[in-house]
């Protein structure tokens, strides 16, 4: 008597084929799973440095101007862990005469810049404020 169901001449099984779209199929979402993990891990390291330079560029920023009086001109340095910025501070163009309640006022404009990365996956970052000093005399 034959039974319903079952095929003559094979076992149960897989036979060659249907292991190598199988190992196929394993092998391709195993690619794809790495390159999401890589592109998570490379895109947290570009917002931990993008935090880490906006954390320098305001402490830079909170600087200007504590020390004394705000000049124009250019200064420039580097951190140990690769940071490069640069503070530059000039007169804001075409001010009032008597700017606020003095007119012993001026308007600066201050910019800090922090750059990274120069060789691989480089970026950068602006800060701009306008500050009042004393009229240069």
């Amino acid at each position: 008597m034959r039974r319903l169901g079952m095929k003559r001449g094979r076992e149960g099984g897989f036979g060659l084929f249907e292991l190598l779209v199988a190992l196929a199929l394993v092998a391709a979402t195993t690619a794809v799973a790495f390159r999401i993990m890589g592109g998570a891990s490379r895109g947290a390291a570009d917002a931990e440095r993008y935090t880490r330079a906006t954390l320098l560029a305001e402490s830079r920023m909170a600087e200007i101007g504590a020390a004394g009086s705000l000049r124009p001109g250019e200064i420039t340095g580097d951190t140990e862990d690769g940071f490069l910025w640069r503070v530059s501070v000039r007169p804001v163009q075409g001010q009032p005469p008597a700017l606020g309640s003095s007119a012993n006022l001026v308007a600066m404009q201050v910019t800090v810049t922090v750059a990274w990365g120069a060789e691989e996956r480089p970026g950068e970052i602006s800060l701009t404020t306008l500050r009042l000093a004393p009229r240069p005399r």
